[in-house]
């Protein structure tokens, strides 16, 4: 398998028990796994897919438990089979699924980013040079993930794959917005929304995930709690988790609860418990966190009709506002306490106006 910047990713992954390519069920998408089985035993199954939704619902688990399938099927159709596919599941024993779980299957390729990093042209020459190797035969697999951080340059660059892509060759797009991703690359995907969990799904996929991660699995009412801050995302409740970080979500989740009432007390032991060095992670994971509410709060009113229009810009305008202050903290050393004070206060008059 090939992977941007290869040394340094499949270096992490291999570290990584909660890399996507490892989880080997997928919780709560039945809609979207069989929209492409039908796509698999019809014979005619599309090249190129973009899977979209929030982050940390499962878009990625959906690409890799695809490309398994496929790699897993020797390049066989619906026409080479009597009886049609019913699952994506592959068994963990085929010698595919091995060679993916090493990170080692000729016949995938993955760009991978995180962070604030991009997927450059460069990286997605080697995509294409990839696609100009003699295939070994049967099915091949491209996952893009996140879509989001191509460069206009190497979007375009993308695009001339997904045009003209060699036989068998499937493309997976996941994005985290589809107005994000070239309109003519989106243009010629099967796109595919995947949603936030439900509360049921929710539980089974976290529970898979902490017992691959060796993490304490959470009980029912703490589920619920996570189900609740995490608005349905596995990923953020991962992070909260991992991090242990629902103790700092629960203080947040209580300020904003008492909105517009600000209580200062609150604020200041919040603030307290993610200031100083050692909690340099905690801080910015707390940003992650007001960030989301914000958004939560802007979408929300958007959603409830016209006469919350007002109530809808404040929040939006609330929200950049906070990613903009931030950035500025960050680069200028300035004091973080006074920054989550503004941030904070800046909501109590928000709220105050709703």
């Amino acid at each position: 398998m090939a992977r941007r910047k290869a040394s340094e990713n499949e270096a992490e992954a291999a570290g990584d028990p909660l890399h996507p390519r490892l989880a080997d069920g997928l919780f709560g998408h039945e809609e979207a796994e069989a929209m492409f089985l039908r796509s698999y035993n019809a014979g005619a199954l599309h090249h190129a897919w973009l899977v979209t939704g929030e982050r940390g619902i499962g878009k990625a688990t959906f690409a890799w438990r695809a490309a398994r399938f496929l790699l897993s099927r020797h390049g066989e159709n619906a026409a080479a089979n009597l009886t049609p596919a019913t699952t994506l599941d592959a068994p963990s024993t085929h010698p595919a699924a091995r060679q993916i779980a090493a990170g080692a299957h000729s016949s995938l390729f993955a760009l991978e980013v995180s962070g604030a990093s991009t997927i450059g042209v460069d990286e997605v020459r080697k995509l294409r040079a990839f696609l100009g190797l003699t295939s070994p035969g049967g099915w091949r697999a491209m996952i893009v993930d996140p879509a989001n951080d191509l460069t206009i340059a190497s979007a375009n660059a993308l695009l001339k794959a997904v045009e003209e892509p060699p036989p068998r060759t499937v493309f997976f797009l996941v994005s985290h917005g589809a107005a994000a991703v070239l309109p003519t690359i989106r243009s010629r995907c099967i796109k595919l929304t995947l949603h936030p969990l439900h509360a049921e799904p929710f539980a089974h996929a976290v529970e898979a995930a902490c017992a691959r991660a060796r993490l304490d699995i959470p009980e029912a009412e703490q589920m619920q709690r996570l189900h609740a801050l995490s608005s349905g995302s596995v990923g953020r409740a991962l992070d909260l988790i991992g991090g242990g970080l629902l103790t700092l979500a629960d203080k947040l989740e209580r300020v904003i609860d008492r909105l517009p009432r600000l209580d200062h007390a609150a604020v200041h032991d919040l603030i307290q418990s993610a200031s100083g060095a050692k909690n340099a992670d905690k801080f910015e994971r707390l940003c992650d966190l007001i960030e989301e509410r914000i958004e939560a709060r802007a979408k929300s009113a958007a959603q409830g009709g016209r006469g919350n229009t007002t109530q809808a810009a404040l929040w939006a305008v609330a929200w950049q506002g906070f990613r903009e202050r931030r950035i500025e903290t960050d680069v200028l050393n300035l004091d973080k306490g006074a920054f989550l004070l503004a941030a904070f206060s800046d909501m109590e008059r928000i709220a105050r106006k709703a």
